[in-house]
C-alpha cells in the first residue's frame, strides 16, 4: 500500500474499508475494539490486546482470525517470551476509513449497525470510566466528557468542524507513546430534518 510508513511499519495512508465482508466483520464491538487497539498500539500479541481491552485472551482468537480473513489484521512476526514465540498482529494502516463505503447505499445496513455498535461501545466506555482511578472530570487533562450538540452552521463553519474532527483524529493517531492513559473518542456528525435555511 502506498503511503508514508509510520512507526512499526504501518502505513499512514488511509485504508478504505469497502468490502461487505469487512464491514460486516467490524459490526462486532469486540472486533471493532480489537482493530482500534492494534491500530493505535500495534504490533500486539493476543495477550497484550486482551490486557488493553479487559478480556480473556481465549475469547479473542475467533475475532482475530475473522479480522485476518477479511484483511483488517495481518500477522506481523513474533517475539520470544519465556523461550516461546508469541505471535504479533498489526493493521494495514493506522487509519481505517469508510468514506468510500458510505457512498454506496447497498452498504447502509452494515454502516447503520457499525454506528450502533460505536454508540454502544461509547456507553460502555463511559460507564467503565466512572470507576477508573485515572478518571479526570476537570482541568486541562480532563479525560471524561460528553455532549450532544445541535447547530445550523454555514458551509465555512461546517468545513471548520470537519477540519477539527480530522485534527483530533490525527492527534490521537500520533499519541501512542503519551503518558495520560488510553482514551476513546467516539462521534457521529449527521444532518437532521429541515435542510439548509432559505
Amino acid at each position: 500500500m502506498a503511503g508514508k510508513m509510520a512507526t512499526g511499519g504501518k502505513s499512514t495512508a488511509a485504508y478504505q474499508v469497502v468490502k461487505p465482508a469487512q464491514l460486516k466483520a467490524v459490526v462486532s464491538p469486540v472486533r471493532g475494539t480489537v482493530y482500534s487497539m492494534v491500530a493505535a498500539f500495534g504490533p500486539l500479541s493476543v495477550r497484550e490486546i486482551a490486557e488493553l481491552i479487559g478480556a480473556a485472551p481465549s475469547s479473542l482468537y475467533y475475532h482475530i482470525e475473522r479480522l485476518i480473513e477479511v484483511g483488517l489484521l495481518v500477522e506481523a512476526g513474533a517475539r520470544q517470551i519465556a523461550k516461546k514465540p508469541e505471535q504479533l498482529y498489526d493493521v494495514p494502516s493506522r487509519r481505517m476509513r469508510m468514506t468510500e463505503a458510505i457512498k454506496d447505499p447497498r452498504n447502509d445496513r452494515y454502516l447503520k449497525a457499525i454506528v450502533g455498535s460505536i454508540c454502544k461501545q461509547a456507553n460502555r466506555d463511559y460507564a467503565r470510566a466512572r470507576s477508573a482511578p485515572h478518571c479526570r472530570i476537570t482541568g486541562a487533562s480532563r479525560n471524561l466528557r460528553f455532549a450532544r450538540l445541535i447547530g445550523r452552521p454555514d458551509s465555512a463553519t461546517l468545513a471548520k468542524v470537519n477540519e477539527h474532527l480530522e485534527a483530533i483524529a490525527e492527534l490521537l493517531a500520533e499519541s501512542a507513546e503519551g503518558d495520560a492513559g488510553v482514551v476513546s473518542f467516539s462521534w457521529v456528525l449527521a444532518p437532521r430534518g429541515g435542510g439548509p435555511k432559505k
